[in-house]
C-alpha cells in the first residue's frame, strides 16, 4: 500500500469553516451593540460623567462647610448678601484649580461662575455623549458633552442640582 502523507480536501474545508465561524463570533463580540468596543466607550463616558458629578458634590460640600463656619462666627450671616457669593465661589474654585487656590488655573474642562446667589459649575468633556449613561441617570443626556451643577445659595445654606 501507498503511504500517503498530507491532508485531505475535506479536512482543509472543515478547518476553514471552523476558522470562519470563530472569526465571525470574534468580530461580533468586538463590534456589536453590546460589544467590547461599545462597552469601553460607555465606560469612558460614565467615568467622565460620574467623576464630574463627584467633583461638583465636593464643591457643594465646601460651600456648605464655609456657610456653616461663617454662621458659627456670626449668627446673622447671610450667604446671599453683597460679596458673600463671590467669596463662596472662591471656595469652589479651590477644588477646581490645579494648585488648590482660588486664583489658580482651572482643571481642564472646568468653569465656575456666580450670578446673583447661584454658583454654576460647568464641566465639558468630549467623552460624555448621549446614550452612554445608564437610562435614567442622567434622564436626558445632551450630546455636547457638558454637565452642569448649580449651587443655589440661601440665607444660611445652599442647595445643589446636577444635570447634563
Amino acid at each position: 500500500m501507498k503511504n500517503n502523507k498530507g491532508i485531505t480536501l475535506i479536512a482543509l474545508v472543515v478547518t476553514i469553516i471552523v476558522l470562519l465561524i470563530l472569526a465571525g463570533i470574534s468580530i461580533a463580540m468586538l463590534t456589536g451593540e453590546n460589544g467590547i468596543l461599545g462597552n469601553a466607550s460607555k465606560s469612558k463616558s460614565s467615568n467622565a460623567y460620574y467623576g464630574a458629578e463627584e467633583q461638583m458634590k465636593l464643591c457643594y460640600m465646601a460651600v456648605r462647610t464655609e456657610i456653616a463656619a461663617q454662621t458659627v462666627k456670626n449668627s446673622s450671616y447671610d450667604a446671599t448678601a453683597n460679596t458673600n457669593p463671590t467669596l463662596l465661589l472662591n471656595e469652589v474654585k479651590k477644588d477646581l484649580t490645579i494648585d488648590g487656590t482660588s486664583a489658580g488655573t482651572m482643571k481642564t474642562g472646568w468653569a465656575a461662575s456666580v450670578s446673583g446667589s447661584v454658583i454654576t459649575l460647568t464641566y465639558t468633556d468630549s467623552a460624555i455623549d448621549a446614550g452612554s449613561i445608564e437610562e435614567g441617570t442622567p434622564s436626558k443626556p445632551k450630546t455636547d458633552g457638558s454637565v452642569v451643577g448649580t449651587i443655589t445659595l440661601t440665607t444660611q445654606g445652599a442647595t445643589f442640582a446636577f444635570d447634563v
